[in-house]
């Protein structure tokens, strides 16, 4: 959404969408954060545009961390904040939302929904 890419759109309906809730963990949190940063946002303006979005921070905790190591072993070639994203997905039971049509085929035990 953040870049104007397929599946952009989307992520839009989600966010503004009460139901269902959307949680975001912290380390993927300032992967948003410096995607913004880079490209070109102030500093002081983006947490406010962040919290407008009206997403759920959850802190990266102990848990996650080793299931995203773990997720090292079926997708190698994830990197750490999307299996960040996949593990805050499984410590909740929850649907992880990606554009990235490769985590479809992961055998990780949580239910992804691809964007595009």
């Amino acid at each position: 959404m953040i870049q104007g890419e397929p599946g952009g759109d989307k992520v839009a309906r989600l966010l503004l969408d009460p139901e269902p809730s959307v949680y975001v963990s912290t380390l993927n949190w300032s992967e948003v954060f410096d995607r913004l940063l880079r490209s070109g946002i102030p500093e002081e303006t983006i947490e406010p545009l962040m919290g407008r979005l009206g997403l759920q921070t959850i802190d990266f905790n102990l848990e996650q961390a080793r299931l995203a190591a773990v997720y090292r072993l079926s997708a190698p070639a994830l990197s750490l904040a999307d299996r960040a994203c996949l593990a805050l997905a499984a410590t909740l039971k929850a649907t992880a939302w990606t554009a990235d049509k490769a985590w479809a085929r992961l055998k990780v035990g949580v239910d992804v929904e691809v964007l595009r």
